[in-house]
């Protein structure tokens, strides 16, 4: 009998967003794995690090720019990355890769030496610099003037036509296996110029709903829930929730709490919400489900999103959903049936989307129903889990 597949799982960081919950759920179904990542604060003693844990204490302490200066992260961990082919482990898991604690040029050299599987949880890979293109098609031809200079992770400095092409010198060529949570991501990497020989799989994120108990809609304490990794993040949407808010009739009526990284900042933002709580970031999974629970509304907008987690979460707990129609989430919510998606990716579409869900009040039990059913259906963790045991398995057998 062939021993279990080694699988090395390698993120840009331990805990924050949906890659990381994939990560852990991955982690905790094929015992024996491991987790890389670049470096960390604050780390459990299983998860290994590309920069050495005491040389990384001392970086985010206020000795940072003395010891960047002597033991520069980034270069360190891009070395540390490309020794992964030593590595004993079958399979290189990749996850979130921005090309900053290691190079395209290192991923290339580790992708023709080793089995590597990469999640995207964005489209950097395929694109000049973006993570999400936001309906401009440039990646498909030749990027240059980006309309997205200044946000991450681009920065301020245009390299995205140099970018773009070294990605296409680099990647295309490389055999490779990408998992797309969507279709909207599966379709955009067959599109475009690097990834069209790659083998890409689709494998939508999915939540362990059976370990969620939904209470009676009764009991429910929250009327509305916005949950943001950072609220100052302008990837992540707020400025159209505010305007959203702003804009329904019944708002001064709704208790709302606000969960994330600047939730008070949000709050603060809306001072018309008579009836309002601020949450700051919870690594508390027994907390944040609970919140989840109370909720009725789960309020969420994204100028664009692969397939997020917290809408899956939302549904598990049986909230009624009101979403921008951003990239995957029209594979997550059907109109009318699980949640109201807006007609747009704008403040004013998701405000009539709200409006339509507060005047459907007794319809949100019935809406959380279909929406849990749904994940329990189609975007089960079981069923994640299982589509990923089958890809390690074609992959090692190829070796």
């Amino acid at each position: 009998m062939r021993d279990p597949v080694r699988i090395l799982f390698v993120n840009n960081q331990y805990q924050l967003g949906g890659a990381e919950t994939v990560v852990d759920q991955l982690r905790q179904a094929f015992p024996g794995s491991r987790l890389v990542v670049p470096s960390g604060k604050h780390l459990p003693a299983d998860v290994e690090t590309l920069y050495p844990r005491l040389l990384g204490r001392a970086y985010y302490s206020r000795l940072h720019r003395l010891v960047d200066h002597f033991a520069p992260q980034s270069r360190w961990t891009d070395c540390a990355f490309r020794k992964l082919v030593k590595e004993t482990a079958d399979i290189i898991h990749l996850h979130n890769f921005h090309g900053n604690y290691a190079s395209v040029e290192s991923l290339a050299f580790v992708a023709a030496r080793k089995h590597v599987i990469w999640t995207f949880h964005g489209l950097w890979g395929v694109t000049g610099g973006c993570d999400h293109p936001r309906g401009c098609n440039r990646f498909l031809h030749q990027c240059g003037q980006c309309p997205q200079i200044g946000l991450w992770p681009i920065g301020s400095v245009d390299r995205t036509a140099e970018s773009l092409q070294e990605k296409i010198q680099r990647f295309s060529s490389l055999s490779l296996n990408v998992v797309a949570p969507s279709r909207y991501v599966a379709d955009t990497i067959r599109q475009s110029q690097v990834g069209t020989g790659w083998r890409v799989h689709h494998i939508p994120n999915g939540i362990a709903a059976e370990k969620w108990r939904p209470i009676p809609f009764s009991n429910r304490k929250i009327d509305l829930l916005v949950v943001n990794r950072d609220f100052l993040d302008p990837h992540k949407g707020f400025s159209m929730i505010r305007q959203a808010l702003l804009a329904v009739s019944r708002m001064k009526l709704l208790r709302v709490t606000f969960v994330g990284r600047n939730s008070q900042w949000a709050a603060d933002q809306l001072p018309e919400l008579r009836c309002s709580e601020a949450v700051e970031y919870l690594t508390d999974r027994a907390r944040m489900i609970q919140l989840y629970l109370q909720a009725k509304l789960f309020l969420f907008a994204s100028p664009a999103e692969t397939f997020p987690c917290v809408i899956l979460e939302a549904m598990a707990a049986g909230c009624c959903i009101v979403a921008t129609p951003s990239g995957g989430v029209v594979e997550q919510i059907r109109d009318g049936e699980t949640g109201f998606l807006a007609s747009a990716v704008d403040g004013g579409s998701l405000a009539s989307a709200l409006e339509r869900a507060l005047q459907s009040g007794r319809e949100w039990p019935d809406f959380g129903r279909r929406a849990r059913t749904a994940v329990i259906d189609h975007f089960s963790e079981s069923a994640m889990v299982e589509r990923y045991r089958q890809l390690y398995a074609t992959v090692a057998r190829r070796a």
